[in-house]
């Protein structure tokens, strides 16, 4: 796991598990499904204020390589910063990338953490299981959920690719582990929603929209030959907003990227119909990527994304 120390160590507190029902036993496991959260998370997280610059937020992201960061004030966990926000606020520009006119007194787009944050906030406690969180990101559509105490203060945090890297890590002596040892055909989308690299921007983020995707692969003549994400989209869309307005304080006209090849990446990882669960999510894990093309004989026949994995260990009953 990687250190999001913030240089400050979080509180220590004895912990109950709540859910709806109320007070649940602790679960006895120490792997798979049922092992507590408190066993994956980290004991520190980066953390901005809702007063922060989203430069800040941005700097703390870049070096440290992480996706998500929690936002606390007066000691509360009040809301949830991800760099889907950013891009898609700032197109992941600096506020000196931003500044309007001559003397630089305004700013193209928000500038604080508060403006663009994610609230109300999500949250379990450390006793909750991997299961659990897994239901979680899934019901509710978030890649990570803050760990608090009843009165709301931050302990760690647990994000979807941790849960990818946990069930990589796994051995197969482990309990729990008969989902994930299941091959990919059994839980990839075999009706895969594409889109042409000469396509524009704008259709590929309806298509993103309207069918609750995050992944579309990139087809042309039938061979797969590139991926673009919503994170994609989000970084041209932001950029776009911020230059267009920049532009306009100047006096021009901004003209970026309007097409689909112009965006998309080229060096596409994929697996065949046979790959375990287990181990494509050690290939998420390993490249940090949220879905994996399905070929048989060079031709797609599904996709298979983080989320598939994390619902079908949500959804196990070995837990």
């Amino acid at each position: 796991m990687p250190d999001r120390s913030g240089g400050m160590p979080l509180p220590s507190v004895q912990w109950r598990c709540w859910t709806p029902e109320g007070v649940v036993p602790k679960p006895d496991s120490r792997h798979g499904p049922r092992m507590k959260l408190e066993r994956l998370a980290t004991a520190t997280v980066f953390t901005v204020a809702p007063g922060d610059s989203l430069d800040r937020a941005i700097s703390l992201m870049e070096e440290h390589d992480i996706h998500h960061l929690p936002v606390v004030g007066q000691n509360r966990v009040v809301g949830m910063l991800s760099d889907r926000d950013l891009l898609l606020a700032v197109g992941w520009k600096l506020s000196r990338e931003r500044r309007l006119g001559d003397d630089g007194t305004l700013t193209a787009g928000p500038v604080l953490v508060c403006e663009v944050m994610s609230h109300p906030v999500v949250s379990l406690s450390p006793e909750n299981t991997v299961r659990t969180a897994a239901q979680v990101m899934i019901n509710r559509r978030i890649s990570a959920v803050p760990l608090t105490d009843e009165q709301d203060r931050l302990l760690g945090i647990v994000t979807k690719m941790d849960l990818l890297t946990r069930f990589h890590e796994l051995t197969e002596s482990q309990p729990g582990l008969s989902v994930l040892r299941q091959p990919a055909t059994g839980h990839m989308r075999a009706n895969v929603f594409t889109v042409g690299p000469r396509e524009l921007l704008h259709v590929a983020a309806r298509r993103m929209s309207e069918k609750h995707i995050r992944h579309l692969p990139v087809v042309a003549r039938g061979e797969l030959v590139g991926m673009v994400t919503d994170r994609d989209l989000r970084r041209a869309c932001g950029e776009q907003t911020v230059a267009d307005e920049l532009a306009q304080a100047a006096g021009a006209l901004y003209f970026g990227p309007s097409m689909i090849w112009e965006i998309m990446s080229r060096n596409v990882c994929t697996i065949d119909p046979q790959t375990r669960l287990i181990d494509a999510a050690g290939l998420m894990a390993g490249r940090r990527i949220g879905a994996l093309p399905v070929l048989r004989d060079r031709h797609m026949v599904g996709i298979l994304t983080d989320t598939d994995i994390v619902r079908a260990v949500g959804q196990s009953d070995e837990s």
